[in-house]
């Protein structure tokens, strides 16, 4: 706020705070989410920061310390706030788990039917981040998965 932008929390929705300010691009007010911010230059001269989080791991490694086998899938997630704020990692991954194996082969079926099961899990870890109700905020939420195959 020292720098000259304010805080906006909706007394009925915390979980929509923006950060206002004006804005020299636009010439109005604007808000920004926190987590939109990357990569919006114009807001570091009130205090957000544009750049982001990055977590740099080395596979072989992780796989060698972990003892991933060969013919193992493994399952790499990213996803924004809305999921992660509102679940813990270690639930998603036994979601996930669960999900795409604990009922079926991780061999069995064919592509097509793995890929459907992750859309199905992926779904359903969206409406268990942020349930669809008319009273409640809902954030946006992204989630990626990308299965690697060893």
């Amino acid at each position: 706020e020292s720098l000259g932008g304010r805080i906006h929390i909706p007394p009925k929705n915390p979980m929509g705070s923006r950060v206002i300010a004006r804005s020299a691009l636009h010439r109005e007010d604007v808000g920004l989410a926190m987590s939109r911010s990357i990569g919006d230059w114009e807001w570091t001269a009130i205090g957000v920061i544009p750049d982001p989080d990055v977590v740099v791991l080395d596979l072989g490694q992780f796989w060698s310390e972990n003892r991933i086998e060969g013919g193992a899938k493994v399952v790499v997630v990213a996803g924004s706030d809305g999921l992660f704020d509102a679940r813990k990692v270690e639930f998603v991954a036994n979601h996930l788990a669960y999900g795409l194996f604990e009922n079926s082969s991780p061999h069995g079926g064919d592509g097509q039917d793995f890929a459907n099961r992750l859309i199905d899990v992926g779904k359903k870890l969206v409406d268990m981040a942020s349930p669809l109700q008319e009273e409640w905020y809902r954030d946006d939420i992204t989630f990626i998965a990308k299965v690697i195959d060893l």
